[in-house]
């Protein structure tokens, strides 16, 4: 049974879930063998917890899903729990109220997002709206985090293209930081920080990579490691889950882009992708943009970054941008 403890003197909050010891660690150890079915695999349903929803796509006419979303089999979040607190005011606890979903992105074994069409990439951010979307409803939920980890380098355990979903009692701390400081920045300046941030790349273009009609991708000005982008809508979106099939069609056209640019960068397809917007009691705020946050690995986080929270960076964005911008076919 999961729980949440707070830290001591910062207002963050840790999951203890010590089912999630139990889960495959297939690029670590030889306890899944070559012969074995693979879970998130058409063949491998029966391994899996049942189905929540599937999404049909043109890449996969014959298949009876195309996307499927199945309740973690190991979650870090249950949402059985019942939103109860403890009353130790030195040790917080809280209990381990929360959904946590998986997202199996295509039935192919071998695949990943650099060789998924860009129509079949909408299918996949058009599931993570719809599931958001779904969880909104329950009032206990607050917002949801939506991520994707890209071999083990980035915390994959299973090689089967899929992503995560973890709605939550409470807005994590990092968000709120960013939505804090978003607000501020609404409130001195009537303005979003995004849209401006996209007007000043757009002007200057040194840390632009890629652009379409309706999304943009930036080595953003503070990157915390070498070859972070972020992907970005590029009119004023503040909420991901009214996102209509046009706008994910020229998002998921700008992901397929971009991402073979940061392999051939960095040698590798190791990669985090996180779904950053508005909680879902916040819906209507003007001062957020969504946005997804993509940050290929290329190291480990060390001793300095772990004390400090600061990040040393040795690639400024306008050098990735450059470098990226020159592999564009």
């Amino acid at each position: 049974m999961p729980i949440l403890r707070k830290r001591l003197l910062v207002d963050e909050w840790v999951i203890i879930a010590p089912e999630r010891a139990d889960r495959p660690q297939q690029f670590e150890t030889s306890t899944i063998s070559q012969r074995s079915i693979c879970p998130f695999c058409p063949q491998g349903a029966e391994l899996t917890p049942p189905t929540i929803s599937s999404w049909q796509s043109p890449a996969y006419p014959e298949e009876q899903w195309a996307v499927r979303a199945i309740p973690n089999k190991f979650p870090a979040l249950r949402v059985e729990e019942s939103p109860d607190t403890g009353d130790d005011p030195l040790y917080q606890t809280r209990s381990g109220l929360g959904a946590h979903e998986v997202i199996i992105e295509a039935p192919s074994h071998h695949k990943n997002w650099e060789e998924l069409s860009p129509q079949h990439l909408r299918v996949v951010l058009e599931s993570w709206r719809d599931r958001m979307t779904d969880l909104s409803g329950d009032e206990r939920l607050r917002c949801a985090v939506v991520f994707k980890n890209q071999g083990p380098l980035a915390g994959a355990t299973l090689e089967h293209v899929h992503s995560q979903l973890v709605a939550l009692p409470r807005v994590p701390s990092k968000l709120q930081r960013e939505l804090d400081g978003a607000n501020q920045y609404h409130l001195d300046h009537d303005r979003c920080a995004i849209c401006d941030m996209i007007a000043r790349e757009r002007q200057s273009g040194e840390r632009i990579v890629i652009e379409n009609e309706g999304a943009i991708a930036i080595a953003p000005y503070g990157s915390r490691m070498p070859f972070e982008l972020w992907i970005l809508p590029m009119d004023h979106h503040g909420d991901f889950m009214a996102s209509g099939e046009s706008l994910l069609q020229k998002v998921a056209q700008l992901v397929a882009d971009v991402l073979p640019l940061c392999t051939k960068a960095i040698g590798s397809r190791a990669h985090n992708l996180i779904l950053h917007t508005l909680p879902f009691d916040l819906v209507g705020e003007p001062y957020y943009h969504w946005h997804l946050q993509l940050l290929p690995r290329t190291g480990r986080i060390a001793g300095f970054e772990w004390g400090s929270d600061i990040f040393i960076n040795a690639t400024p964005s306008e050098v990735a941008a450059h470098h990226l911008r020159n592999l564009v076919p």
